[in-house]
């Protein structure tokens, strides 16, 4: 059936739900998992040179970007679902269009499935099933799996 499997995830928790969903899955079908986060050229640019301090519980202090932050926190979220589920998952990064990013990244990288939350962060896409699932749903040449809200 499905042997790569490609999931979209931004941090909202609609995308949290499809990685929990699409790591089960894939536990089920003995299935390789690549999660893809695709970072929008604006929120690149606005977020990438803004220099925050990071205060340590050792007291020390670092330096490090609001984009490079807030990436972290996203994949400390992913690496304890996936560790709760007990399954491994390559995580990517993108900038760009999330649509354009997961439909080129499932061509190149040979994934038979994409899973998208139902929809995601943003006011408009919240409106109706969600830009980016409505996107890959119309542009993808594989199977895309919409995972609705709880």
């Amino acid at each position: 059936m499905y042997k790569r499997i490609l999931i979209g995830v931004d941090g909202s928790p609609e995308s949290m739900k499809a990685l929990r969903d699409a790591v089960r899955l894939a536990k089920l079908l003995n299935a390789t998992l690549d999660l893809l986060f695709v970072i929008p050229p604006r929120i690149y640019a606005q977020c990438a040179e803004q220099d925050i301090v990071v205060h340590e519980k050792n007291g020390s202090a670092t330096h490090t970007s609001l984009l490079q932050m807030e990436e972290n926190e996203l994949f400390d979220s992913i690496r304890a679902v996936t560790k709760e589920e007990g399954y491994e998952v390559a995580i990517h990064t993108r900038v760009g269009d999330a649509v354009e990013g997961l439909i080129e990244f499932s061509q190149s990288h040979g994934n038979d499935l994409i899973v998208v939350g139902s929809s995601g962060k943003g006011m408009a896409g919240r409106l109706i099933l969600g830009s980016v699932s409505t996107g890959v749903v119309h542009q993808s040449q594989v199977t895309v799996l919409v995972v609705k809200p709880e």
